[in-house]
């Protein structure tokens, strides 16, 4: 599954969210002990701000893109992307639709 996997999908269904369990039991987080965890499920493009605001705090934001249409999730993907690069983070796909953005210093391992 690659992270440009979501430009297929129709942008009417909607996907199953990883489950709490499955998304504890697939990273491990190095260094990030009690670290704040933010969840965003943005559902137009102006939510983005707020994402990178969190991003920006030291917080790992998971994005779940699934409420999104294909054109807008591809833009708010980019626009994170971007951010992430600029902040010095990493960018992490946990599921379909699905990534975790973590601010410079938090590694995160499979």
């Amino acid at each position: 599954m690659g992270i440009f996997d979501l430009f297929g999908k129709d942008p009417k269904t909607k996907t199953d969210r990883v489950a709490r369990s499955e998304f504890d039991e697939r990273i491990s987080m190095e260094g990030a002990k009690n670290a704040p965890v933010s969840v965003f499920s943005p559902t137009a493009y102006q939510d983005v701000e707020t994402i990178i605001d969190a991003i920006k705090a030291g917080k790992n934001t998971v994005v779940h893109l699934t409420e999104l249409k294909t054109e807008t999730a591809r833009r708010v993907l980019d626009m994170l992307s971007g951010a992430i690069y600029a902040l010095g983070g990493g960018v992490y796909e946990m599921g379909k639709n699905v990534f975790m953005f973590s601010p410079a210093g938090v590694e995160v391992n499979d």
